[in-house]
């Protein structure tokens, strides 16, 4: 023990001094909790960041370094601290700006990759408005793959509430594949048609043939602006479900809204039925897609990797190792095509053709289909200008009837069942007409390319590899990974004997002084994981500029709070009406979970001198146009009363008998 006291100004002097300890001594068990006994090392603090940045938690990092050690004895850091390290690290970056370190990791990712692509909108005082980026993967993907293109802005998984809106698509694996993403601030058409006009950049300036997005105003507008030769479609199953959920509340308040409020919708989505009822949207190319639940499942994908509290920095890094993740399982798809024979079950030569050129996951459906034609019959109708027209249906089964139309010269058919216009591979019941007329050989016309193994052969050499080698050489993570994994392979094999591992001891305290004796170079580039201030490149003179980046405020984003789940109208109708007194109660607990949620449809908030829209009007403006409607009236001017009648109305020409 010592006491000292103040002299003079600045100096001390010992005024007492007990050399006895005052306090009991830690124990050699215990002593490891000493905090000069508690310092992690370099490795640890390595491992803890790999660990970390592989999404496994505090608690599991701790498990990991306890076995390393041998036992949670020989551990001298505790689960607190690794918590403590994670958190202070976290908080460190974030001083920097969250939105700042972004933009760094963009520059630093297009200065390593040169086909790496990113735009970024501010507003007025500084702050990150909206942002977009691609890498080059994504981008030669597009090239391949582009025909079809879901958009989807419904998913948050940030800390500032912005929506993630992903741009997806379908390989030749029939996989959801990337063509990237974007972080909104709000949900208007000026901002749509900002992203759709950068998007197109970043795609060579490539439009996609056929779009398809949730039946929203804005989007609507914005896809018709920038791509106005493109088919747009709308997701059949946000047609059903999302109005009713947005009006749940009147649904269960009031009885006969529902009805009333149904058939104006009806007559209103009639309108439109062009964009998303089967029987319109079958003529157009969509890789057998007509809804975004594709792109809905990717935002299932990312979950693994995100949570609505990841800050931006930490969001676009989690980003690229989603991404990362997914062209490993493009990869592996690849390799079983390649080095794996399918099993055929036909004796037709078609399939072995098929075989030879589809992907696998292809050649299954294309498979699938050989084999169902052989459950069906065919009549010849009749022969127009060399046109061979059949009636195809199944064995005993006078329904439902497929017309197929066949030009044996130029061997060229067309069905009515449009599987070919809408998904690219021949249906059944050409396969069926083929076989019948001796076609033994699948026409060009009908291999697509983006269905086939070579899909992507011919631009294996593009811009994707570049940067990313010289951004793995240079990253430290990547060292320490590759001295590390041959570590442990060197202790399994040192410890097989004492000889072996006396050997590998000694060979190791030589090898670790001669380290410390080498100097470090000054030009070691070394690339960290995290993003600091001194080792991002700018590569252009408006990048170069100093300017800072501002964290966008967190916002409350288009559509009903998170809080908790509202039941959409159609729930509400089919539940079963409980007691008043439960219905108190449980309306009781809504009102303590959704504390400060407003109940009104329109909502608008001024933040930063913007005017955003909360709850936007789910209803939209189309231009007026009217077919007649036969219902079940006959009458011309009826239009259907209920779902179904209006799918039964405008179902495929095949199901309505000839």
């Amino acid at each position: 023990m010592i006491y000292m006291s103040k002299k003079e100004e600045e100096k001390w002097v010992i005024a007492r001094l007990v050399l006895n300890h005052n306090h009991e001594l830690a124990s050699p068990n215990s002593q490891k909790f000493l905090r000069s006994k508690r310092k992690k090392s370099e490795a640890q603090k390595k491992l803890i960041d790999l660990l970390n940045n592989s999404g496994i938690r505090p608690s599991k990092i701790a498990s990991v370094l306890t076995t390393q050690a041998g036992g949670i004895e020989n551990l001298n850091i505790t689960g607190r601290d690794i918590q403590n390290y994670l958190s202070t690290k976290r908080q460190n970056c974030l001083e920097k700006g969250d939105a700042q370190l972004m933009l760094k990791y963009f520059q630093k990712r297009q200065s390593d990759s040169p086909g790496f692509f990113y735009a970024i909108q501010m507003d007025v005082e500084g702050h990150l408005a909206n942002c977009f980026w691609v890498d080059a993967r994504s981008r030669i993907a597009y090239k391949n793959f582009g025909d079809v293109v879901l958009f989807d802005p419904t998913y948050l998984t940030n800390k500032y509430k912005m929506p993630f809106v992903p741009f997806t698509g379908v390989n030749n694996h029939h996989q959801s594949i990337l063509f990237g993403c974007s972080l909104l601030w709000d949900e208007t058409k000026e901002t749509f048609q900002w992203l759709l006009h950068t998007w197109q950049e970043a795609m060579f300036g490539i439009s996609p043939r056929t779009i398809i997005t949730d039946q929203d105003a804005a989007i609507t507008n914005a896809v018709a602006k920038v791509f106005p030769n493109s088919a747009h479609h709308f997701c059949m199953w946000h047609i059903e479900k999302k109005i009713p959920e947005y009006l749940s509340h009147v649904f269960h308040a009031f009885d006969d809204f529902k009805n009333k409020f149904k058939h104006i919708w009806l007559r209103k989505i009639y309108t439109i039925r062009e964009k998303w009822i089967p029987a319109y949207v079958r003529t157009t190319f969509c890789a057998g897609m007509s809804t975004t639940q594709r792109s809905e499942s990717m935002n299932k994908y990312f979950k693994d990797f995100l949570n609505s509290s990841t800050p931006m920095s930490v969001f676009v890094t989690q980003y690229d190792k989603a991404v990362d993740a997914r062209y490993d399982k493009v990869r592996e798809k690849d390799y079983k095509t390649k080095h794996s024979k399918a099993i055929l079950k036909t004796l037709y030569p078609m399939e072995d053709e098929a075989a030879k050129i589809y992907t696998r996951k292809i050649f299954q459906k294309f498979q699938e289909e050989l084999i169902q034609s052989q459950k069906f019959i065919s009549e010849k109708i009749e022969v127009q200008d060399g046109i061979h027209i059949y009636k195809v249906h199944l064995f005993q089964r006078e329904t439902p009837t497929y017309i197929v139309r066949l030009n044996l010269e130029l061997k060229n058919a067309t069905c009515s069942c449009h599987k070919f216009e809408f998904m690219g591979i021949l249906c059944r019941h050409v396969l069926m007409i083929f076989i019948k007329k001796e076609i033994h050989s699948l026409p060009p016309c009908y291999l697509l390319d983006r269905w086939t193994r070579y899909a992507t052969t011919e631009k294996a050499n593009d811009i994707a590899s570049v940067g990313s080698l010289a951004y793995n050489l240079k990253s430290s993570t990547i060292w320490f990974n590759n001295i590390m994994t041959h570590s442990l392979g060197l202790s399994e094999r040192a410890t097989r004997s004492e000889k072996h591992y006396k050997f590998t001891y000694q060979k190791l305290l030589q090898l670790s002084k001669e380290l410390d004796e080498l100097p470090y170079e000054d030009n070691d580039n070394v690339c960290d994981d995290q993003v600091n201030e001194s080792n991002n490149d700018l590569n252009s003179s408006e990048q170069r500029e100093k300017f800072s980046l501002l964290d966008p405020p967190c916002m409350a984003t288009k559509g009903r709070p998170r809080s908790f789940r509202m039941k959409s109208g159609l729930e509400s109708s089919q539940k079963v009406k409980r007691s008043s007194s439960l219905k108190s109660k449980r309306e009781t607990k809504i009102r303590k979970k959704g504390k400060g949620v407003s109940s009104h449809i329109n909502v608008e908030k001024e933040f930063n001198s913007r005017e955003t829209s909360i709850n936007a009007d789910p209803t939209m403006e189309f231009s007026a146009y009217s077919v007649p409607f036969e219902g079940q009236s006959g009458r011309a001017d009826s239009y259907p009363t209920s779902f179904m009648d209006l799918m039964r109305a405008t179902s495929y020409p095949y199901q309505r008998g000839f």
